[in-house]
């Protein structure tokens, strides 16, 4: 039941924070959409700022659980890429809310929130260092600024909805026309 309720409480936050940004949510505001009081928010949470950590804690919890398989991703490095910018893209679609309140944060802010340098990035970059060799690229010093443009683009994409994209693709999915972009964008930028 208590994990139910700091679910709960949870997932209001997350909607809230990437709605109104950190100073425009209040633990009233949460503690109403969560259907609890806010004693109970701070109970589990500490406050407005202990459950904000945890809302960004939680996407990255999320996204290093994602476990791709390259072996079972094709024989090239191509279409070992290919697998895995589409198991990125559709991990940020599925997750659009999260990815908005770090983008709010990021604007709001000016910078990711220092949670996410100190704690996560060093981790995740040291995860994909070592996928590189299992995905059968090169060696290429700026693979990071190529990985943060890669990340900057699904990102925006992956919070844009359907009607914004339409002008720009052709089709009735504009998703399905934008991974597809963005598959040919990693080839580019990875030489492939």
């Amino acid at each position: 039941m208590a994990t139910d309720t700091r679910e709960r409480i949870l997932v209001a936050g997350i909607a809230c924070f990437a709605e109104d940004g950190f100073s425009g949510t209040t633990t009233r505001k949460v503690a109403s959409a969560a259907g609890v009081n806010v004693a109970t928010l701070a109970y589990h949470f500490g406050g407005k700022a202990g459950l904000y950590l945890a809302a960004i804690d939680h996407l990255y919890e999320q996204l290093r659980d994602v476990q791709p398989d390259l072996a079972a991703a094709g024989g090239t490095p191509a279409e070992r890429v290919e697998t895995l910018l589409r198991l990125a893209f559709r991990f940020a679609r599925a997750h659009q809310t999260k990815i908005r309140l770090l983008l709010r944060h990021v604007l709001e802010q000016g910078s990711l929130p220092s949670r996410v340098r100190d704690e996560w990035i060093s981790e995740l970059l040291e995860r994909v260092e070592g996928m590189w060799v299992g995905l059968g690229l090169p060696p290429d010093p700026a693979w990071k600024l190529k990985l943060l443009t890669l990340n900057h683009l699904v990102s925006r994409y992956a919070i844009s909805e359907p009607p914004d994209l339409a002008p720009f693709v052709a089709g009735s999915e504009p998703h399905a026309a934008i991974e597809d972009h963005l598959v040919e964008v990693a080839l580019g930028l990875f030489v492939l």
